[in-house]
Order: structure tokens, then sequence, then C-alpha cells
């Protein structure tokens, strides 16, 4: 390592992926989603690479869960639940206590609160929630839904993984966030039938 320089972000990323592999594959498609969805919405260079860094640590908290909650193949109890649920908590206070990143707190801790304000840890709701999170909220949403989990056999396809976040913005999601994405989506889909 001597003459190179490794982040903070990099070395916390690089400890989820040898703990979680599988989410490491999960948050390289969110961050590239995200970014797609920020340019859409026209954020700046500076509020893009936000939104990619809050895209890139959303699930760090994780690091603190029990291998027996995040691998567990059926649905959560209510108590194992909770802990899952604390990761954003746990996230955003770990990013809290390292200068450089300490700007992210507050929107990795938000990345599970949904637009209408029934999300958590803090039912923050519409504006009250960062635009970073909303942005990484319908991301995480979607590809969770289009991807394997250990807690479902099965997957949606692209199409209908775009029909349920067109279905839930507003309620869950952001309008704005979700009208992006599906609209990234939809020029992916375009642009994989012309190539």
């Amino acid at each position: 390592m001597h003459g190179s320089h490794v982040s903070e972000q990099e070395v916390l990323l690089a400890a989820l992926e040898a703990r979680d592999p599988g989410t490491s594959r999960h948050t390289r498609g969110v961050i590239d989603l995200s970014e797609r969805v920020a340019i859409r919405l026209g954020l700046p260079d500076k509020g893009v690479a936000e939104v990619a860094q809050v895209a890139a640590l959303h699930d760090i908290g994780k690091l603190a869960t029990p291998d027996a909650i995040l691998n567990k193949t059926g649905v959560l109890d209510e108590s194992e639940r909770a802990i899952m649920q604390a990761h954003t908590i746990l996230g955003g206070e770990l990013l809290g206590c390292i200068p450089s990143l300490a700007h992210l707190e507050r929107p990795v801790r938000a990345t599970h609160e949904r637009w209408d304000g029934t999300g958590y840890p803090d039912r923050l709701a519409r504006t009250m929630i960062p635009l970073a999170s909303r942005i990484v909220f319908v991301c995480d949403a979607y590809d969770a839904m289009t991807s394997p989990r250990p807690y479902r056999a099965s997957i949606l396809g692209k199409g209908a993984a775009a029909n349920e976040i067109r279905r839930c913005a507003g309620t869950q999601f952001c309008p704005r966030s979700a009208e992006a994405l599906v609209a990234v989506l939809a020029f992916e889909r375009e642009a994989s039938l012309v190539s």
C-alpha cells in the first residue's frame, strides 16, 4: 500500500464485501442506477457524486447485523426485523465518526424513509427526506426486486419491477425519483433493443 491512498469509503466497502459478497453486487447495481437517476434529475456533478456515495454506503450498517439475520432464508420475525432495520442508524452513526464521510450520516440514515412517512427509522416524509436518500431508496428497491435474495426464491422481471415502482410512486417512493428511474430503465431497454 506504500505510496497509494485508500479512502475511508474504500476501506468500508472492502469490509462489507468481505463480510457479504452478495451485498457488494447489490451495492454496485444501486450505485450505477442512482447515478443515472441523479443525472436524469439534473443534479450538478457534486450532487451526483453525493448520491453515488450514499448509494455506496447505504448498507454499511449491515457490518453490525448478525449473519443469522443477514442470511436467513425465511421471513424475519419482529425482533429480527428490528435488528435489520437498525442498519440505517448504525451506518449513519459509523459515518458520523469519520470526518471525511460525516456529511453522509443523515442521508444514509434516511435511505429507508418512505415518501408517505411510514418508513424507518425516523418516519420522515416527503421533502424532509434528503434527495440523495430518496433516489437511493427507489434504486435500492428496484435492484432488490430484480435480484435473488436469501429470503425469497423468485425475482421480478425488469418490466414488472418498473411497474411496481410506478405503482408505489407517491406513497413509498418520491414521485420525481420514481419517474426518473422509470425513464432511465425505459432508455436502457430501448438502447438494448437497438444494439
